[in-house]
């Protein structure tokens, strides 16, 4: 007789189906897992400060990336915060001026620096409405360049530099002030680069790895930028090649420019006019720029353009806004600067032409502030502009006899693109 057959279940094989399905199901549980991981990471590291998540000291404070996306993370922040100062501007202002900075009088605070890097005075202005959307400063400063009033056919002479993305479709308002109707859209757009985009992970992962790191680059909670680029330039390369770089960039934008001659202040003064509407109390500030500039300017023949864009803003601005102006021949403009390969001595003002220290911009405000014992710095009206010019000119007459081997360098500059 057979032997019993032993008393269990007989094995089976699934089909094939159902390995497939059982497959694609630990597939997709596991994708679900890796996204909801990768959603939560990027929420609370927020790279870009789009969500306001805490920060943590030592660990996800200081927001790297959110510096090379300020045009993002800048129309986030500006929602969520109630200052009562707003700083406008370019990348000078974003640099220069330091919202935490003890020199603002209590009145002043909080402050937010709502400058960007690149910014035209037309991009100030769609920030500005933008931000007084949900924001009612009592203060508005804004801080103008000659530069940035250059208008070549081609256009706005750095706007071409600036390519990082459209910010206009994430402002809630329209460049006119009129409100966006594809506001929506552009929110959840970001929110889903800022949660699920590769480069968002990448930044999250940066941020991380990054803290407290002194040759990096952070913005501040209150929207500076901390100089970190600058300042790691300057000790890898020295001072003097930092100011090169920048001048030979900046000489031929103005080389250019002599061909046509049209400026532009109009968005400089409806900056004005709408914070005013508002209620702000507005400032302009004129900065101090490095005397490289200046000179630029002379041997290039346009300073009495410079002359006279400063006169109209003084004019276009009178009883609306105050206009300070903290150019011209100073101690704090004409450093001398280190030799050629010297990266042991370092500019105590400036970082280069356009870029001034935030030691300097304590300075500023300081003297925004009513700060009566510093000789830097004139408030500018219709009845002192003229005088104020003419001071301008004789201090470079000065200056020009005294540093012949400043004029020479930027000379050569100049012979360059003059070829």
């Amino acid at each position: 007789m057979d032997a019993a057959l032993p008393d269990r279940p007989l094995e089976t094989t699934p089909p094939l189906s159902g390995r497939m399905a059982r497959y694609l199901g630990i597939w997709a549980l596991s994708l679900v897992l890796m996204l909801t991981a990768i959603v939560a990471l990027c929420v609370a590291v927020d790279p870009y400060r789009v969500f306001g998540t805490q920060g943590i000291a030592g660990l996800t404070l200081q927001k790297p990336a959110a510096v090379r996306w300020s045009r993002l993370s800048k129309a986030y922040m500006i929602q969520r915060l109630h200052p009562a100062t707003l700083i406008l501007g370019s990348s000078s202002a974003d640099v220069g001026f330091n919202p935490d900075s003890t020199a603002w009088p209590a009145a002043f605070r909080p402050v937010f620096n709502l400058a960007i890097d690149g910014g035209l005075p037309d991009t100030s202005l769609h920030y500005l409405r933008h931000a007084l959307v949900s924001a009612t400063p009592t203060q508005v400063v804004i801080e103008v360049n000659f530069i940035e009033s250059m208008v070549l056919p081609a256009g706005p002479v750095n706007e071409a530099a600036h390519t990082q993305f459209d910010f206009a479709p994430r402002m809630r308002v329209l460049a006119n002030g009129a409100p966006n109707p594809g506001y929506g859209r552009a929110h959840l757009a970001d929110i889903v680069f800022a949660t699920l985009s590769a480069t968002s992970l990448s930044d999250s992962v940066e941020t991380l790895l990054h803290q407290n790191d002194p040759s990096e680059v952070y913005e501040t909670e209150a929207g500076w930028n901390d100089g970190g680029a600058l300042r790691r330039w300057a000790a890898n390369d020295g001072f003097y090649q930092l100011m090169m770089n920048k001048d030979r960039a900046k000489i031929p934008q103005y080389a250019a420019w002599r061909r046509n001659k049209v400026l532009q202040i109009e968005p400089v003064l409806d900056m004005v006019r709408v914070a005013r509407d508002h209620g702000a109390a507005v400032t302009l500030v004129i900065p101090p720029n490095y005397v490289d500039e200046m000179e630029a300017l002379r041997q290039l023949g346009i300073d009495a353009d410079y002359d006279a864009w400063k006169t109209a803003l003084v004019a276009g601005a009178e009883g609306n806004a105050a206009v300070w102006d903290f150019s011209g021949y100073t101690p704090y403009t004409t450093e001398i600067l280190p030799p050629p390969g010297d990266v042991s001595h370092r500019l105590r003002f400036v970082w280069e032409s356009v870029h001034f220290q935030s030691g300097l911009g304590d300075l500023m405000i300081a003297r925004l502030a009513g700060a009566p014992a510093l000789d830097f710095g004139v408030r500018l009206t219709k009845v002192n502009v003229a005088a104020q010019i003419a001071g301008y000119h004789a201090a470079q007459k000065k200056w020009i006899v005294a540093h012949p081997e400043g004029v020479a360098r930027v000379a050569e500059m100049v012979r360059h693109v003059q070829k």
